[in-house]
């Protein structure tokens, strides 16, 4: 059988029969075959628990996490960590049931994305997200829930950073079909939350943006 492709700079989380799965604290865990787990305990950067990604994959399917290999406290531009979490359902065939793409922004985009998203395309105009004061948050119609969050920090040089915006998108193109669509986007606006709230923990965030405590109820 021929060897899986694997993406350059991608660290497998969790794959067949011996995975590596994401810890608590955001560390690695090597499981043993013989012990069965099909759902890893956590996902990109914790950002998905068990119960989300069981949910997702729904019963008696293996889900596998694909985490880049860049971290969350990576500065360096392009900044672009991210994570797909994949479904192998009763086919052959995997399918993304959740992704998480991290870049950052400057103060031009954010001022275009907030202009962009109050005017929408019609008819679809997405649903505002409250994150919280510190952040903008939307979820769009068919799916994918967005959440911007400004975190101030200095350059090598001391200069303040011209990027000082973290843009988060999770998205996906299939899961069980025995979970409601408004479950999967709970699942994704608390993974949204999640990350940002890792960001600017592992950022140092010197502006300290305020984010909710929970996440906000999705609204479909």
């Amino acid at each position: 059988m021929a060897e899986r492709p694997r993406r350059r700079g991608v660290l497998p989380i969790a794959l067949g029969a011996a995975v590596l799965v994401a810890g608590v604290g955001g560390g690695l865990w090597y499981v043993k075959p013989w012990q069965g787990v099909d759902v890893p305990q956590s996902a990109c950067w914790n950002a998905f628990t068990h119960d989300d990604l069981a949910t997702l994959s729904g019963k008696g399917h293996k889900t596998l996490a694909w985490q880049d290999e860049k971290a969350l406290t990576d500065r360096e531009y392009p900044h672009d960590p991210a994570c797909n979490v994949t479904w192998k359902g009763d086919s052959s065939l995997s399918h993304a049931v959740a992704n998480i793409a991290t870049r950052i922004r400057d103060e031009k985009f954010q001022r275009a994305k907030t202009k962009a998203e109050a005017t929408g395309w019609e008819p679809n105009l997405p649903v505002s997200l409250d994150f919280g004061p510190g952040a903008q948050g939307w979820l769009f119609h068919e799916g994918t829930v967005q959440l911007l969050i400004r975190c101030d920090y200095l350059e090598k040089d001391g200069r303040p950073s011209n990027w000082p915006y973290h843009e988060i998108a999770i998205t996906g193109d299939r899961w069980s079909s025995d979970t409601p669509v408004t479950e999967v986007h709970r699942i994704r606006i608390a993974a949204a939350l999640r990350t940002a709230k890792a960001i600017v923990r592992t950022q140092g965030c010197t502006n300290a943006p305020q984010l909710a405590e929970q996440p906000p109820t999705a609204p479909f």
